[in-house]
C-alpha cells in the first residue's frame, strides 16, 4: 500500500476499519503495517481525522505497532554501537530504551523536565542554599520534588524506564543515580555512577552518595559493609566509576529479571536481544 494515499483511499480504509467482519479489519491493519515506517506521518494525520470514529482505535494500534518497531530497531542499533565503542551517550540511550516500551510518548517532555530541575538547582546554588552543589541537587530532588526509592514495588519494570521514574518520582538505586548523573551533566558537576554489587550509588569529588536513600553520604567503609551485607565479596575496584555501557548492562539486567519473573516471554526475548548486541554477540 502506498504511503501517499488519496482522499478516496483514506475514506475506504476508514470504512473497512468500521466493518463488522474482524477478518476484514485485520487484513486492512496488516496492510497498513506493511507500509512501514514511511507511512507514520500519513497515519498520524489520519488518526486526527478519525477522532470519534470506529477507525480511530485501529489506527492507533497500527501506529503504536509501527512506532514501537522503529524504536526497537533504533535502540538495538545503539546497543550494537555501544558494544563496540566506549563512546556512549548515556542519556540518549536511556531514553531510547524507554521508547521501546513507551513508543507513543514524547521523550523530549522528560528531557525538558530535567532541564527545568537543573535550572532550579542552579538557582538554589546561586542563592547560597545547601552547603555544596550536590547537596543542593539532593535537596531539590528529594525534599522539594519528592523523588524516592520505590521500596514497596521494587521489582517492577517502570522503575527502570527513565520517563516513568521522572513522571512518578520513584525508582530503584540505578535509575535514581541516573537522575543524579544526568542532572550533574547539565550542571557540569561530573557526577558518575558506581556499580556496587547489589546496589548502585554515585560519586562526586571523591565522595560517595546514595540516591536511593535521599543522597546519604557514604565513605568507603560504608560501601564495603553495604556490599558484604548483600552477600558479595568487596573489592576496591567496585568503587571505580561505572562506564555508560556498564550502566546500560545493569538497566537491561534489571528488566530481564523483572520480565522473567513475570513470565513475559516477548519482552524477555526483546531484552535479551539488546543484551546480546551490547555484549557484541548479535
Amino acid at each position: 500500500m502506498s504511503v501517499n494515499l488519496t482522499e478516496n483511499q483514506r475514506s475506504s480504509v476508514f470504512r473497512l476499519l468500521a466493518d463488522d467482519d474482524s477478518s476484514t479489519v485485520s487484513m486492512v491493519k496488516r496492510q497498513l503495517i506493511e507500509a512501514g515506517d514511511d507511512s507514520v506521518s500519513c497515519l498520524e494525520d489520519w488518526l486526527k481525522q478519525a477522532h470519534g470514529l470506529p477507525a480511530e482505535r485501529h489506527l492507533a494500534e497500527v501506529l503504536g505497532h509501527l512506532k514501537q518497531g522503529h524504536c526497537h530497531r533504533q535502540f538495538l542499533h545503539a546497543c550494537a554501537q555501544a558494544g563496540s565503542s566506549s563512546e556512549v551517550d548515556l542519556e540518549e540511550a536511556s531514553f531510547l530504551l524507554a521508547a521501546t516500551e513507551y513508543a507513543a510518548t514524547d521523550m523530549g517532555t522528560y528531557r525538558r523536565q530535567l532541564d527545568e530541575i537543573a535550572d532550579q538547582i542552579r538557582n538554589e546554588i546561586k542563592k547560597g542554599g545547601p552547603s555544596s552543589q550536590i547537596r543542593a541537587l539532593s535537596h531539590q530532588l528529594h525534599e522539594k520534588l519528592g523523588f524516592r526509592g520505590n521500596r514497596n514495588r521494587y521489582f517492577e519494570a517502570d522503575n527502570t524506564y527513565i520517563n516513568r521514574v521522572i513522571e512518578r518520582r520513584v525508582g530503584v538505586p540505578l535509575t535514581l543515580s541516573l537522575i543524579y548523573i544526568l542532572l550533574g551533566r547539565r550542571l557540569e558537576l561530573g557526577i558518575e555512577g558506581v556499580a556496587l554489587p547489589g546496589h548502585f550509588i554515585v560519586t562526586w569529588q571523591g565522595k560517595f552518595f546514595d540516591p536511593f536513600n535521599q543522597g546519604r553520604l557514604l565513605n568507603a567503609d560504608a560501601c564495603r559493609e553495604m556490599v558484604e551485607a548483600r552477600g558479595h565479596v568487596f573489592r576496591e575496584e567496585h568503587l571505580k566509576p561505572a562506564s555508560p555501557r556498564q550502566v546500560l548492562l545493569r538497566m537491561l539486567g534489571n528488566l530481564q529479571r523483572v520480565y522473567e519473573y513475570d513470565e513475559d516471554r516477548a519482552r524477555t526475548a526483546r531484552i535479551q536481544q539488546y543484551l546480546q548486541a551490547l555484549e557484541g554477540r548479535s
